[in-house]
Order: C-alpha cells, then structure tokens, then sequence
C-alpha cells in the first residue's frame, strides 16, 4: 500500500494511507487532511493510474513542487520522492518492495532525504512579488532594499559583509552563519562568521560537498535535513554537525563566484523555505555586485594615491635637485680655494653650502612631519623658551641682511607642548617671514601673551613684506604650494599647520599687499584631550603687521 508522511509542518509525522483512484491533499479533503493554512482547500491530487502514482496540482495559490520543482502539468511520482505544498513537506512511499527503503535518522523517524529546492544565482533571483508569492515575497523585497541601502555607504569589504552577515543571521534566525571569499589563488578564506553565544566549539562547520554544489552550478541550495542528502553522504562535516536545515548561496559578481554565504540551524523545529532561500540568493547576488563595487573604489582610491606619490616624488626631485645644483657650485668654488690655497674665496664660497645644507635638512624634517601621524610628546614647557632658540638661529641670516628682529614676549606660564614640533613650526615661519622682507627695511615682530579667559597663549610672527595676493591666500595652507617659485618646497606652512592642529590649536593669517602679513597661532594652556585635525585655517581681511608667503 502507497503511503504518505508529513515531515514538516503543522502536520508533522503523520501519515496517511492512499487508496486506489483520487487522493486529494488539502484542508478540505477526507483522503489526505492537512490543517496548514498556506495551503488550499484542494491543493494537489495523487491519482494512481495503471499501477503508477501520479501528482497534479490543482490551481493551488502557493503552487505544488515536486522534489523543490514546482508542478505544473501531472507527473509520476518514485518512492522517496518529496512533495511541498504551503509550508508543509510530505514523503511518499510508493509501497514497492523493489525500491529501497526510506532513509530513517537514528531515532527511527522519517527525514528529508534531497535537496528540497535550487535558485539560479543571477539577475532575476532578485525577489519580485507576485500574487503567488504573497506577503513573504513582499516582506522578503523589503528586507533586500534596506541591506542595499545600509551597505551601500560601507567602503570596506570587511564591514561589509560583516553587516550582511549579521542581518541574514537576523533574517533568517540562523544558529551560525559564514561567509567566505576566493582569494587570489582560488581557495576560500573565511572573511566574516556568526557563532551561537557561549560556544565552545569555535570550529567552521561548513560542508565543502555543499560549496562544491552551489559554485559548480552556481546556485543557491535549501536543504531541509543536509544529513540525509545522497549527494551530501560524503561531506563528513556535515554529519559532525548535525546540520538540520542549511541555506548555501553563491556570491555573484558580474563575470565569476566570488564565495558563498552559508547558513544553517540545528534546532530541530526549525527548517528554511523555499522563499527564504529566494531571499538568501537575492542578497547573495547583490553581495557580490557590492564587493565589486567596494573593489573598485579601492583600487581607484589606489590609483589615485600612486598617482599623488608619483607627481609629490616629481615635484621634490626636481626641487632637490636645484638644491644640490646650487650645493655643487658652493663646493667648487670652496674645492678650488683650498686647491690654491687661497682661504678668503674657500671662506666665501662656504655660505653658499652652508646656506644649502640648511634647505636639505629643513626639507627633510618638513617631509617627516607632514607625511607621518603622530601624537605630539606633551611637556609643561614655556613657549617663549621655544621661540627665543629660533630667534637665534635665524639671527645670523638676519644680520647679514640688515634686518631687524624684534621681540615683546610677555610672561607665560608653562603649557603642555611639544618642543621639537613647535620649534620646526616656528622656524618655519620666521624662515617665511625673512624670505620675504627687504634688506636693509626688513621687519620681522615676534610677540607673545597669555589669555586667562580663553585659556590660551597667543603668539604672532609677522612682517613688513609684499603681503599674500587674494587669489593665493586661500592656497598657503595647501601641501606643495608654494607662492616662491624654485625657491620653496611648499611644505612649511603646511608642516606649521599639521603641528598647531596636532596641539589642539589654531593657526589665522591676516595680510594685506604690500604692507605685510601676521601669522598668529594659538594655543591651549591646558591638555584637553586628542587633537582636532580637522581645524582649518581663517584668514582674515588685513593686518597692520607684516606679510610672508610660502
């Protein structure tokens, strides 16, 4: 005698004995009567005809499938062969002794022993309600739209799928969940995972049979019981698991598979349907469209920064070279005094590779500073200490064009700075500040205050030079601009900046044409915590004081 059993659904483990003609499956039915209300009054029927039993759906909205295919005319049915109508799974057992038995799980009862159903993974796996589908398929496009719309702003494969992950765990109320993605070599790594709470076991149990089948026919694969699957009998991971239920889906991008998403649960009233498989491709296929975005912006992002590296190596070159150009004049000029022993042209010369030696090593130390992140070194220090060692260094140039450096330096308490950092940065400016000025006329005023309100020390370096056109004031700041010509690296305004805005502070310019500029620079007498890099500079209209440029 043919037989009937529900393995899954409201019904399950029931089972029902056909008799001979019509057998119809459904809520009304006196043959086969099921309570699950996804499926339709008379949803299928099984007709044996001439020793042979036959299914056929009878205009059922969720539709009938046969071994995860659905039915659309009539088709024979073989022993073991498994039947889904709504939610609910039946087994069928055509009572021929020549067929092998039915799979039993250890506790004797009936498994679902095949696949229950495949989604192709390509464009038109993305979910389209339909008046089949229903509610779930309206719910399910949903849930897709809002993971597009949360990822799309993620700029690392890493988060990434990490976010996907997560809410397909949550979708789909998965036990544990894996993603995993082709590496160079073709190997799968593990890129993101989800493991119950508490677990011990920090093995990946995911089946290399089940990947094999998803990427060789780049489907996504439902199965409700992986244990009993033929196709699945060697994969032993699956069996060390006890996987239940499984979802395995390919990442798709627009020419290959990528990887796979894999989920499974193991609880045994759980089992997946065929339309979260259908949700499960969709966000596969898109994943995939998504890392391939995510690449490419990276691989631009990379481009363009060669591309920076390229033109930063080109400009400094070419400015290292005027250095070494001028260098290998002083030397020979000092060489060929020595050679005849004539000291006073070898003391003249020697300026020149001193004056030199001093643009390399001022180059280098602003290279430094700009290309490298660093938390300043505090230290309660006062700053007019600072600014007195520059003012001596830059003394002798000073002198030797005749101009004035003048001072009114006000009483500081101690505040926490960095030494190094603030002397580059002002050496920096009064470097500027002396490149610009006349012989003879020059000016250069250095002042410094202390603001107990604000909480802040105050100090100001500026000139009478020619002042900072409006058409290059808002440039100063930029790395490699340089308003000197051959002269400049364009570094040292942008080297003063980072070192302010790495205490905490705030560099401002006021210029006017031809009368001068004042940088003035601020900062905090008190730590209050990482810096700010964002701070950016404000220039002001005009100053009464001095005017450098870059």
């Amino acid at each position: 005698m043919a037989t009937i059993q529900v393995i899954q659904g409201p019904d399950k483990g029931r089972k029902f004995d056909l008799r001979e003609g019509e057998n119809i499956i459904g809520r009304s039915s006196r043959t086969v009567e099921l309570s699950d209300g996804t499926i339709s009054r008379s949803h299928a029927k099984l007709t044996l005809v001439r020793g042979r039993w036959q299914l056929e759906d009878l205009g059922s909205v969720n539709g009938t499938f046969l071994n995860g295919v659905r039915v659309g005319k009539s088709c024979w049915l073989n022993r073991g062969d498994q039947i889904r109508c709504g939610s609910s799974l039946l087994v069928f057992d055509g009572g021929r002794k020549t067929l092998p038995p039915l799979d039993v799980d250890e506790d004797g009862r009936l498994v679902d022993a095949s696949i229950v159903a495949t989604i192709p993974s390509n464009e038109d796996s993305i979910i389209i309600p339909t008046p089949e589908a229903g509610a779930r398929a309206i719910d399910n496009l949903r849930i897709l739209y809002n993971l597009i719309g949360e990822v799309g702003s993620l700029l690392s494969v890493d988060a990434l799928l990490q976010h996907t992950l997560q809410r397909v765990v949550e979708v789909l109320k998965a036990d544990r969940g894996f993603i995993m993605l082709a590496n160079r070599a073709g190997r799968l790594v593990l890129k993101a995972s989800h493991l119950p709470e508490g677990s011990s076991d920090k093995r990946i149990p995911i089946s290399q049979t089940i990947i094999n089948e998803v990427i060789a026919k780049q489907v996504g694969v439902l199965s409700a019981n992986a244990m009993s699957d033929k196709r699945f009998t060697s994969g032993k991971s699956v069996h060390d698991f006890g996987i239940r239920s499984a979802i395995c889906v390919p990442i798709k991008g627009r020419e290959k598979i990528l990887g796979v998403i894999h989920v499974d649960c193991s609880v045994s009233d759980q089992n997946y349907s065929t339309e979260q498989l259908r949700l499960l491709t969709a966000i596969g296929y898109q994943t995939g469209l998504a890392v391939e975005n995510v690449r490419l912006y990276e691989a631009t992002l990379q481009s363009e920064r060669l591309a920076a590296a390229g033109e930063t190596v080109a400009y400094l070159s070419h400015h290292i070279k005027n250095i070494l150009q001028a260098l290998d004049g002083g030397v020979d000029v000092v060489e060929s005094g020595l050679k005849r022993q004539d000291l006073a042209k070898a003391t003249e010369a020697w300026p020149i590779v001193r004056r030199n030696l001093d643009r390399i090593n001022e180059l280098i130390l602003n290279m430094l500073a700009f290309s490298k992140n660093r938390q300043p070194l505090l230290e309660d220090i006062n700053v007019n200490h600072v600014l007195g060692e520059c003012i001596e260094l830059i003394s002798p140039r000073a002198d030797a064009r005749e101009i004035a450096v003048m001072t009114d330096l006000d009483d500081l308490p101690p505040i926490p700075a960095d030494a190094a950092g603030l002397h580059q940065a002002f050496l920096n400016l009064l470097g500027n500040a002396l490149e610009v000025v006349a012989e003879h006329t020059g000016v250069i005023t250095v002042t410094s205050r202390f603001d107990p309100e604000a909480g802040v020390v105050i100090l100001s370096i500026a000139d009478n030079g020619s002042g900072i056109p409006d058409d290059k004031l808002d440039m100063i700041f930029t790395p490699f601009f340089s308003a000197k010509g051959q002269e400049g690296t364009g570094l040292g305004l942008a080297v003063t900046q980072k070192i302010v805005n790495e205490h905490a502070g705030k560099i401002d310019v006021a210029t006017k044409v031809a009368q001068g500029t004042t940088f003035t620079i601020s900062l905090p007498a008190s730590h209050k915590g990482k810096a700010d890099d964002t701070n950016a500079p404000r220039p002001a209209a005009g100053s009464t004081a001095g005017g450098s440029t870059v």
